[in-house]
């Protein structure tokens, strides 16, 4: 029998504990099992980079309140990157300014070759687009079928627009959606699955059917990473789009720069698979209830986790999966 633990973030001593700090310690899962068994599936970042070398010596735990002696306790830290699956939806801006300025073509290119790295990274690719309606609209559903994503994106045009309006924070809780759909991080899994969001933009929402609070909050609460892509010379667009990009916002002033720009996203997608981890520790105690702290030491700061569960059966033979 399993129980889903609920995770409260704890600031550690030196750390932020903040979106965007160093460390940033986020938790996606946890479980607990009999005899013992307790896992947590975290992210590492800082200052919204992937950390990937978080090693055991970087790590301290506290059950009940009592720091875990190395010595005398079963547990183990171990990177997931291997046994990971990756959902990455691209959600493209197809409103009138888009279209009338002629950005169209050039964003479909981009997102084609986009697209294609991260199929060679072995990651499930959706494209969707979305302008001032109410509902985005699948193009091409999760999928490693380069050829079914090229045709896809090359079949986006004009036609596809309902509404010439922006309706930017209603299609990335609509894309949030689809992303809840499909993945949901599961501690115990022998594939842990994972997923990203990147929105392709060149403005802020006009449509207004959504509050920029309401995407914001809900982006903030998401087990999925969100990056945002925006081809704007305007700085107050920019400071509103670069708040939904919580885990990246990447700029471009025109379109001369959007390869590069797409390339840098693709740098920090690829980088991002490196910052899981999954804790497993078997836990020698009877009590009624326990808390089990997390600490992660980064660059001479910490942040924490803290997951609270029962161990009334609690007992001997626990062992690490």
């Amino acid at each position: 029998m399993f129980w889903r633990l609920m995770l409260v973030l704890v600031l550690g001593a030196a750390g932020s504990g903040c979106s965007g700090g160093c460390p940033d310690v986020k938790p996606l899962d946890s479980s607990v099992e009999p005899p013992g068994l307790v896992q947590i599936l975290f992210s590492v970042e800082c200052a919204q980079e992937p950390v990937t070398s978080i090693e055991s010596a970087d790590v301290r735990l506290a059950e009940g309140g009592v720091d875990v002696s190395a010595a005398e306790s079963d547990w183990r830290l171990d990177p997931v990157t291997a046994a990971l699956e990756t959902y990455t939806l691209l959600l493209m801006d197809v409103s009138d300014s888009i279209i009338d300025q002629g950005t169209l073509e050039s964003a479909l290119e981009v997102a084609t070759s986009f697209a294609a790295t991260l199929v060679d990274q072995g990651q499930q690719v959706s494209v969707a687009v979305f302008d001032g309606d109410p509902e985005i609209r699948t193009v091409v559903g999760f999928t490693t079928n380069m050829r079914e994503l090229e045709d896809g994106i090359a079949g986006i045009g004009p036609d596809d627009q309902l509404d010439g309006s922006t309706n930017l924070n209603g299609a990335v809780l609509a894309g949030l959606a689809v992303l809840d759909a499909v993945v949901r991080p599961s501690v115990e899994a022998e594939l842990v699955s994972v997923a990203n969001m990147v929105v392709f933009t060149d403005g802020v929402d006009r449509a207004g059917r959504e509050t920029h609070t309401k995407a914001v909050n809900t982006i903030n609460k998401s087990d999925h990473d969100v990056f945002v892509v925006a081809l704007t010379s305007s700085d107050a667009d920019a400071g509103e789009l670069e708040e939904l990009g919580d885990d990246g916002f990447f700029r471009a002033e025109d379109v001369a720069q959007l390869t590069e720009t797409f390339d840098d996203l693709i740098s920090r997608l690829i980088a991002e698979v490196s910052k899981y981890y999954r804790l497993s520790y078997c836990s020698p105690l009877r009590s009624p209830q326990t808390t089990l702290k997390l600490t992660v030491t980064w660059e001479e700061s910490t942040d924490s986790v803290s997951v609270t569960y029962k161990t009334k059966d609690f007992g001997p033979g626990c062992s690490l999966p």
